[in-house]
């Protein structure tokens, strides 16, 4: 068979279990759960994989789960990975099958990435006398705090993998269009938790108290002047400051305020010379006010660059789909995807869920966000796709 008949038989085979790929999300949906703590959703990746006779295993220290199709031929390795956390956000959808785990949401669309990896492994077990050496399929934990990738990369998961690919829902392209771009894509970043210390006391006498709510308030106008006033405006970067907590009653000046925040930029060296910047602005003004202070930062997420070579084949492959291909801008999300790339060739790519007439027009990370889920069928089609044309493809690049 030739890429255009492989290609409509999945999309075929895709859509006659379209309906157990939606079960699958919805489950998903209504059981979220945060980083590490995908206790259910990992047994359910589990018993959904043996059921299609792939092994399965754990990371040792971690909720991520790996399968491994082997075809018994040789050939390439091909890495599926996806994202299975959710968000600490409260749902505000009103669907039938919302979030029943108050103040956690799938707000991300991660729910949607593992179905469709789950299709796509129905789909290669169904076909598989059209796939040559192996497909490791990869459900990672932790993605939002820039932990799952670095633990399967320690683990020597990606030793044997020659090729690696990240597929996820994007609100801001059309339903059903695929999007990537060759080169970078995403921006490194970095967070960021700063603790301002002072002394309490009653709003009374306020004189007598050092009020760590004021301090932050400075803290937060002078972090933002970074972007136009203390960095080079050439050196492009974003700086939000996103969460803030202190205090218990109103007539009380606490002792302690404590801020997050994050830092994206697509050059390594900006950031580390605005974490450098953050450093000194929070430290000469404490010092001012007498207050202790304490400043943390994560490690750089490196910025996510797609192999210009591979992406140009994937974008050939899937125009086998009959789904629009589109050359996306550079998008500021941040992924630890990144982090595969920078040891394994690979891309990854976007599939479009913005429909108007479905209200799917919220941004991920949004109570509000919902899925076009008529684009299931066409991830999971997409995925299983790529894995058989890269694991046969010997001289694909010759």
């Amino acid at each position: 068979m030739n890429i255009s008949e492989i290609a409509e038989k999945l999309l075929k085979d895709s859509a006659s279990i379209e309906s157990e790929i939606i079960s699958i999300r919805r489950i998903l949906h209504e059981n979220p759960e945060l980083p590490f703590q995908e206790i259910n959703t990992s047994k359910l990746i589990e018993e959904k994989l043996r059921s299609l006779g792939i092994e399965t295993k754990r990371l040792p220290s971690s909720t991520t789960v790996l399968g491994v199709i082997d075809s018994g031929k040789p050939g390439k390795t091909i890495a599926l990975r996806v994202q299975m956390s959710a968000l600490p956000i409260t749902e505000k959808t009103n669907l039938q099958y919302s979030s029943k785990n108050h103040g956690v949401m799938h707000a991300c669309g991660h729910d949607a990435n593992v179905a469709m990896l789950l299709g796509a492994a129905q789909l290669l077990v169904k076909n598989r006398d059209l796939l040559v050496g192996k497909v490791k399929l990869i459900f990672q934990a932790g993605e939002e705090e820039d932990l799952g990738a670095k633990e399967v990369i320690s683990n020597h998961e990606l030793d044997d993998v020659d090729y690696i690919f990240g597929l996820h829902i994007s609100p801001f392209v059309p339903s059903g269009f695929f999007a990537t771009r060759k080169g970078a894509l995403m921006p490194s970043s970095s967070n960021f938790k700063i603790a301002i210390r002072g002394t309490g006391g009653h709003v009374s006498s306020p004189h007598s108290t050092l009020d760590p709510i004021f301090i932050s308030a400075q803290i937060i106008n002078l972090l933002h002047g970074l972007t136009s006033r203390i960095v080079n405006p050439l050196e492009g970067f974003t700086l939000s400051v996103t969460s803030i907590h202190s205090g218990t009653k109103s007539n009380i000046i606490p002792d302690e305020a404590v801020m997050e925040g994050t830092i994206r930029g697509f050059d390594v060296f900006t950031i580390d010379n605005v974490r450098s910047k953050i450093k000194n602005v929070v430290d000469s003004l404490c010092k001012n006010f007498n207050a202790n202070c304490e400043v943390l930062f994560s490690d750089i997420c490196p910025p996510l660059v797609n192999y210009p070579e591979i992406t140009s084949k994937v974008t050939e492959i899937l125009g086998n789909l009959r789904k629009p291909i589109v050359e996306t801008e550079p998008i500021m999300l941040a992924d630890d995807f990144s982090r595969y790339l920078q040891v394994k060739p690979g891309c990854y790519l976007f599939i479009g869920t913005k429909n108007k007439e479905k209200d799917c027009v919220y941004p991920t990370h949004s109570p509000l966000f919902k899925l076009d889920e008529d684009i299931l069928k066409y991830g999971s089609a997409s995925l299983a796709l790529l894995a058989i044309s890269f694991s046969k493809e010997e001289n694909m690049f010759k």
